[in-house]
């Protein structure tokens, strides 16, 4: 799912689910429904409390985000091919081994990426734009199978 706009009004606002509902396979939904709230609170503070300032804000400032997070969701890991699976888990090790021994060079795997730092989701859909639409083509052509 993804929305234009998390608003409606000067007054409704939604965030977590309700705006950007994502597959459990990433184990991001509670992550990225905290960090709506981290990132509202600091639009608040920022429009010193105005809270219409900062629902409009919301919205047009966490949609690249929240579209990352679904189109990461949807487009991680593939559904079907044996050697698709094969590759996703040796791109996560060889990450992993290559990030502890030259993190100058080397991002850390996805998967840290996603569970063990702050890097926005755009960020981590933009260092892994091949991977992911690599993915979705392998998915969407099981999907239509």
């Amino acid at each position: 799912m993804r929305c234009n706009r998390y608003h409606h009004g000067d007054s409704v606002l939604l965030i977590g689910d309700a705006a950007h509902a994502t597959s459990p396979s990433l184990g991001q939904g509670c992550n990225a429904s905290f960090e709506d709230v981290a990132f509202f609170d600091k639009l608040l503070d920022e429009y010193s409390d105005d809270i219409a300032k900062a629902i409009a804000q919301f919205s047009l400032r966490r949609k690249p985000d929240v579209h990352a997070l679904v189109e990461l969701s949807d487009n991680a890991y593939p559904l079907s091919g044996k050697l698709l699976f094969l590759e996703f888990f040796i791109r996560l090790r060889s990450a992993q081994i290559l990030h502890q021994l030259f993190p100058k060079y080397f991002s850390p795997s996805f998967w840290e990426l996603l569970s063990e730092t702050t890097v926005p989701y755009s960020e981590i859909l933009n260092i892994y734009k091949n991977w992911i639409a690599k993915v979705k083509r392998a998915n969407e052509k099981f999907l239509h199978n």
